[in-house]
């Protein structure tokens, strides 16, 4: 396996391939704006025209897409015009069924496919360190270790197609409300006038610990290094984090699954997307409250 074909370098897919790239792989890359395919071609990434253009002779092709609507319309057009059977990873956040579906699609044309979204933001994209959950074949999952390992840290084979997009929605949504969850206790703390260090000294390995405080404190010069001490530039947005719950509650609506916490989530997330604060990275969450 050679050539490499990435559509979408956005914040994530544009780290992504850079890393593909300087492990010697020849990849090309799309997106609808030329100045991001600018950007990449500094690290060796070679500029195609179109998806039609990108789809042809390549061993594989993966997606970083902003929904499961263009993930659609980018793999049907994909399908349409490739010129000899590349596997396919898409790493976009999108609907089970969309991917389910795809998944039917791609199995009649004997092209295998992947879904593979990703936790871990544009830091984890930048760093390499990005954990990949991964639905499909399990032979096809094997085979694309390799590639998986250059762009994360951690790769898990979560079962049939879909099971990785159904993995993400829910990890998404725990997510989601531990934030929240960290947000009310950091804020009642600074009312309650505690010392917010010696707080995240104890929470962090106590009962309370969980990775949005560990990892991702949103108090500025509190714990590691995170979006708060950068004016919670994302990271991922508040925006993303609305769409992924929203995917989650249409899931939970499919299989009657009760999620009162996750639905108080989408809509305190919905409203800061809308909001003033709807670009800044998700755990500012915490100026919401």
């Amino acid at each position: 396996m050679k050539e490499i074909g990435f559509i979408g370098l956005g914040n994530m897919g544009s780290k992504m391939s850079v890393h593909l790239s300087k492990a010697g792989y020849n990849v090309s890359g799309f997106d609808i704006d030329n100045k991001l395919m600018d950007e990449v071609a500094k690290f060796g990434i070679k500029k195609e025209n179109s998806v039609s253009e990108i789809s042809k002779n390549k061993d594989l092709i993966i997606t970083m897409l902003p929904n499961g609507k263009i993930v659609n319309e980018v793999l049907n057009d994909v399908f349409n015009n490739i010129s000899n059977y590349p596997t396919i990873i898409d790493c976009s956040t999108i609907d089970v069924n969309t991917s389910e579906s795809l998944y039917k699609l791609s199995l009649s044309k004997n092209i295998p496919l992947l879904d593979a979204p990703v936790s871990g933001g544009t830091i984890g994209a930048l760093n390499g360190t990005l954990t990949f959950m991964v639905g499909g074949e399990k032979d096809i999952f094997d085979k694309m270790l390799p590639i998986f390992n250059l762009m994360g840290s951690k790769s898990v084979y979560c079962g049939n197609a879909g099971s990785g997009q159904a993995t993400k929605l829910c990890n998404n949504m725990l997510l989601a409300i531990t934030m929240i969850g960290v947000g009310e206790s950091f804020n009642m703390a600074k009312n309650l006038k505690l010392d917010l260090n010696i707080l995240y000294d104890v929470i962090s390995t106590a009962t309370g610990s969980c990775w949005s405080v560990n990892n991702y404190c949103p108090i500025k010069n509190v714990g590691p290094v995170s979006p708060a001490d950068n004016n919670f530039a994302p990271g991922f947005s508040a925006k993303l984090m609305s769409k992924d719950l929203k995917l989650a509650i249409n899931a939970a609506k499919q299989t009657n699954s009760n999620i009162e916490f996750g639905q108080k989530a989408e809509e305190m997330f919905t409203k800061m997307a809308e909001g003033v604060n709807g670009e800044k990275d998700f755990s500012a969450i915490i100026k919401e409250i």
